[in-house]
């Protein structure tokens, strides 16, 4: 049943979207069988960013070990792995990236490098501390749209999300992130179609109000 259920997946997407799955398995079938690892898919998303970006390490690993381009950006935004990964604060995907030597100097289409994300967040900025980055200033986090100042600290938003700056009276948040636009994939809804288990998360998710430009803070966790 497992078997007959990957065959089906296998067939009905690729491996950029494989690796948004989390699933290690279809992953590897799809390597096996001779898929690009640093194939972009139709919306630009490379293999290793969707896996930074979920979080999913042990796919990152994966890809790696098969030769992913860890500098290779998505297409629209130029997010590189470590970008995907510093914004959401996936501290176990970038110790995996930084072994593999990342360049990170690498600017998305803002000007913006994943140290200035990992800057806001105290979690993960020790990781770029060690490779000698320097840490992005207060004032330099808002012009670069990177944070927000927020009246106060709101209980229904994450932690995660408030900068290591933030104190009672002054708060600041990570922004929303535009995404590619108004041809981006649910990966997750396009997985669950294909047969996958996997279930989609609506409530609560913010769109902009057109709907035809999501956030990556939407995904946040």
């Amino acid at each position: 049943m497992k078997t007959s259920r990957l065959i089906k997946m296998a067939a009905s997407c690729d491996l950029a979207t494989a690796a948004a799955s989390g699933d290690l398995n279809l992953v590897k079938r799809l390597v096996n069988e001779g898929a690009d690892v640093n194939r972009k898919s139709q919306d630009g998303f490379t293999p290793l960013c969707n896996a930074a970006f979920w979080g999913y390490s042990h796919i990152a690993e994966y890809l790696i070990q098969h030769r992913a381009d860890v500098n290779l950006s998505n297409g629209g935004t130029l997010w590189t792995p470590c970008h995907c990964a510093a914004f959401q604060g996936h501290g176990k995907v970038l110790m995996k990236l930084l072994e593999a030597k990342p360049n990170l100097s690498l600017q998305d289409n803002r000007g913006r490098t994943a140290a200035d994300f990992a800057s806001a967040m105290e979690a993960i900025w020790p990781f770029f501390a060690t490779e000698g980055c320097k840490r992005t200033s207060k004032s330099e986090l808002v012009r670069l749209d990177i944070v927000k100042k927020v009246k106060d600290y709101d209980p229904a938003t994450p932690s995660s999300d408030y900068a290591h700056f933030s104190r009672p009276g002054s708060a600041y948040v990570m922004k929303s992130q535009p995404m590619r636009g108004d041809a981006n994939i649910d990966y997750k809804r396009k997985m669950a179609e294909g047969g996958d288990v996997l279930s989609i998360e609506e409530e609560g998710q913010e769109t902009s109000s057109n709907n035809s430009n999501p956030s990556f803070n939407i995904w946040r966790r």
